[in-house]
């Protein structure tokens, strides 16, 4: 399978993207993605007084804004991601995105979409970088408890498929 076939399935899979296709910085994507990197949650935005896309891959989240004449990309690799912040309003949402030595917000999400792209960000961090509460300890089942219903309720919102919430609760679990 070509890889802009393979991005253009994993964009159908997506919640809303179908408003998005035909935008330009959707356009970019395969020319912006690694050879085996994936969408798997898309959302606008602005970032730096630039209005884009910030789409959730495989490997990290990017920002992508793509102007008349300019391309602006920042990538954030899950093991960079220290934590995520989310606020909402009445219409609209941001995100923070927290990093060595950088705070990213990204504002106007639209208020539905915030909450699911953060936990989102979330899981993936989570699972990308070993934190304290998921090593062994007396208190750890509380924990994992935690930590098994935030992953019920991403597979709920559908932020994650069957697939990855078995792997990621297997993980858990051992």
């Amino acid at each position: 399978m070509a890889k802009e076939e393979a991005i253009e399935q994993a964009l159908r899979k997506i919640d809303g993207v179908s408003k998005l296709l035909s935008r330009k910085e959707v356009k970019e994507l395969p020319s912006l993605l690694w050879e085996d990197e994936l969408p798997e949650a898309l959302s606008t935005g602005r970032y730096n007084n630039g209005n884009g896309i910030v789409v959730a891959t495989n490997k990290r989240a990017i920002f992508i804004d793509k102007g008349l004449m300019s391309l602006t990309v920042e990538d954030f690799p899950y093991d960079r991601i220290s934590s995520i912040e989310f606020h909402t309003g009445m219409m609209m949402g941001d995100i923070t995105i927290y990093t060595s030595g950088n705070k990213a917000e990204i504002k106007s999400i639209p208020k539905d979409q915030v909450r699911p792209f953060a936990e989102f960000l979330r899981a993936r961090i989570t699972s990308a970088v070993p934190h304290q509460s998921q090593q062994a300890s007396p208190g750890g089942s509380d924990d994992h408890i935690a930590q098994l219903e935030r992953l019920a309720s991403l597979k709920a919102q559908g932020a994650l498929t069957e697939q990855e919430f078995e792997a990621e609760k297997n993980k858990l679990l051992r």
